[in-house]
């Protein structure tokens, strides 16, 4: 039975249709990842499951006593409370059970209390098998895990909660949901304040856990590893697929290849039936052909009881934009030579050095409050080809991608005022460089304090772009961009020929980009001449796998096929593909061949007719004229057979196309 059915869901805003006929169900156990682009109503749509917001229309059918863990964008609770009496009220009833238990513990052991032992034994065993039902084990142990696991140390939980940011309540109030053991977790953006170890931890827990989860994510690694559905929604409509993101992209590239050519098939038999039977309909009336007048209306009906092939879709690209690649003179991209910072007593980085050459893609790495946006930020104010301690190459033009979007973007300005402003552009290529990162005419009076997190990321790509930097430091470039917009940007950063030093927990960001990885390690830089992907699987110790590798590599040996079962599954699977190309490449000469046929045809029917026409008018002998007449009377009849096997193939290659 579903924990959760949705039925033929609307949801409109502003007028405007954010949900479309969403139906869509949640099995127990299953994993999902809903994926769509920014504002398209995935948020939305988890608050409707949740119950927290109504929908304009359908249904949304929960099981019977089902818990739903929602994760809040931040904890709402005392201020004054500490963390960890916060996560103790999580387990309010088993601490206040546990002593219950222990009173009744007591007064079993007192003499006293002699004659009342059978009902105390009574209620001490109710409790004790309550306690089993809820399995919930140690609490304090299963706080102590979850905090930890989310990169929470034990120095921060008698702080109270006023005292921690935006982003860590928001681990907080994971925390809490987690800790709340729901049937079904609801968990939007879950990964984005989370460092990479607790990523790992992250995954690890939903991956091992009973529930099932409904999971809002732009972290393609997670998705690889944790979900066996995918819900995509996109214009309203919901679409599901079976698999992980990689399983999920690989059948939408699939679906939407066999769509474009269905359609450019389908599109190309219309017009070849329309040719045949306006050809049909003039020869008929030339000659007074029914039969032919006939088959040309059979041809149109064929086209009216066609079922259309939904015409492809314009191209959806977030932005289209590429990075200059400025010149440069020399090797030289950074030397940093015996960096020392502190904040207070804490020391960030200690005699640090660090060398990397023009071209590298450096991704920096290291514990959250490492020092890793201080360390940018003083590349960015120290920088120079004089300074001894921060050299960078004498052609070398910095660029930069702020994590807070607020440092890079200040407050009080139009869009358009705003990106004339950074870039000195007049207001007509102003506008036009904003046109390219999908910014509307509307969006261009619009304050830029009013902009969501996504479309702040692009209007610093937007600068980025103007900028022309041959070395870009990048802080966590895709935090705020949904998951098409951070491909976009792998792509333009994977065609960009200077330098990048990358600061993301993306992992799959990184696996695409990063041939060197530099770790902030004991105060110190340490420099790793490997990809990303190479760097980490050494410090886990973990085998070598591609994006999605570790999923599919589990569902593989859960299959129970052995090696040789899926040599010769995909040995058959290439057979049928080579018998099926071979048969279209059959169809398609066929029809090419009997298009040829018929328009020869035509053309000797033509030259017949002409032949026919000289003959009486010249009173030439009766055997030439017969011998004519019978001539035209085959190449039609030759005609009518060319056009009937013609639109039989045609129609069976449309079918196989299909």
């Amino acid at each position: 039975m579903s924990l959760i059915t949705l039925g033929d869901l609307t949801k409109s805003f502003d007028g405007s249709p954010l949900l479309d006929g969403v139906s869509a169900s949640i099995a127990p156990r299953k994993k999902i990842g809903l994926v769509g682009r920014n504002g398209c109503g995935k948020s939305t749509l988890l608050r409707i499951v949740a119950g927290r917001i109504s929908a304009d229309g359908g249904v949304v059918h929960r099981a019977r006593n089902l818990r739903i863990g929602f994760q809040e964008q931040e904890l709402e609770a005392p201020p004054d409370r500490t963390l960890i009496q916060e996560m103790r009220e999580v387990f309010r009833e088993d601490f206040e059970r546990r002593r219950r238990l222990r009173e009744l513990e007591h007064k079993l052991a007192d003499a006293s209390l002699a004659e009342e032992h059978d009902r105390i034994l009574l209620r001490y065993q109710e409790l004790t098998d309550q306690e089993a039902a809820e399995g919930v084990g140690d609490p304090e142990r299963l706080i102590r895990q979850t905090l930890l696991g989310l990169g929470l140390p034990e120095e921060v939980w008698d702080q109270p909660l006023h005292r921690f940011s935006g982003g860590e309540r928001n681990l907080l109030a994971m925390a809490r949901v987690i800790l709340g053991r729901p049937d079904l977790f609801l968990l939007d953006e879950p990964t984005n304040h989370l460092d990479m170890e607790g990523i790992d931890w992250f995954i690890s827990f939903i991956r091992r856990c009973p529930s099932a989860a409904l999971i809002v994510s732009h972290d393609r690694h997670l998705l690889d590893l944790v979900a066996d559905e995918i819900w995509e929604l996109k214009r309203g409509r919901l679409t599901v697929y079976a698999g992980n993101y990689s399983d999920y992209e690989r059948k939408k590239a699939e679906d939407e290849a066999l769509r474009q050519r269905q359609w450019r098939n389908q599109q190309k038999l219309i017009r070849r039936l329309e040719f045949q039977a306006r050809r049909l309909r003039d020869m008929a009336r030339a000659y007074d052909d029914p039969g032919q007048a006939k088959r040309a209306r059979s041809m149109l009906s064929r086209i009216e009881r066609m079922e259309l092939v939904e015409a492809p879709e314009h191209d959806d690209s977030p932005f289209a934009a590429s990075l200059a690649n400025a010149p440069r003179h020399g090797d030289l991209a950074l030397r940093i030579e015996n960096f020392s910072h502190a904040y207070g007593d804490r020391v960030l980085f200690d005699s640090a050095s660090l060398e990397i050459n023009f071209g590298e893609r450096v991704c920096l790495v290291g514990p959250n409050g490492s020092g890793k946006s201080t360390l940018m930020d003083a590349i960015l104010r120290e920088g120079a080809w004089d300074n001894p301690r921060i050299r960078v190459g004498k052609s070398v033009k910095l660029g930069r991608y702020e994590q807070l979007h607020d440092r890079a973007i200040r407050p009080g300005a139009t869009l358009l005022d705003w990106l004339m402003g950074v870039t000195h552009l007049d207001k007509t290529p102003a506008s036009n460089l904003a046109h390219r990162f999908r910014f509307s005419r509307d969006d261009l009076e619009r304050e830029v304090q009013t902009l969501s997190g996504g479309e702040k990321s692009r209007l610093q790509l937007a600068r980025l772009v103007h900028e022309g930097a041959n070395f870009i430091l990048l802080d966590e470039p895709t935090n705020h961009l949904d998951i098409p917009s951070a491909e976009k940007l792998e792509e333009m950063l994977d065609e960009f020929t200077g330098t990048l030093l990358v600061i993301s927990h993306d992992r799959y960001f990184l696996d695409r980009l990063a041939n060197v990885v530099v770790e902030v390690k004991d105060t110190r830089l340490v420099r790793h001449h490997v990809t990303f992907a190479e760097w980490w699987q050494n410090r886990k110790g973990a085998p070598k796998e591609g994006p999605g590798g570790a999923l599919r590599l589990r569902i593989s040996r859960e299959s129970g096929a052995s090696p040789t079962e899926e040599r010769e599954a995909r040995r058959k699977d290439r057979e049928e593909r080579k018998a099926r190309r071979k048969e279209e490449r059959r169809l398609r000469r066929r029809v090419e061949e009997l298009e040829a046929l018929t328009h020869r045809l035509e053309q000797e029917i033509k030259d017949l007719e002409q032949a026919l026409a000289r003959h009486w008018t010249e009173n030439s002998s009766h055997e030439e004229g017969l011998r004519l007449d019978q001539a035209l009377t085959q190449r039609r009849a030759e005609l009518e057979q060319a056009l009937t096997s013609w639109e039989a193939a045609a129609l069976e290659l449309e079918s196989m196309d299909s």
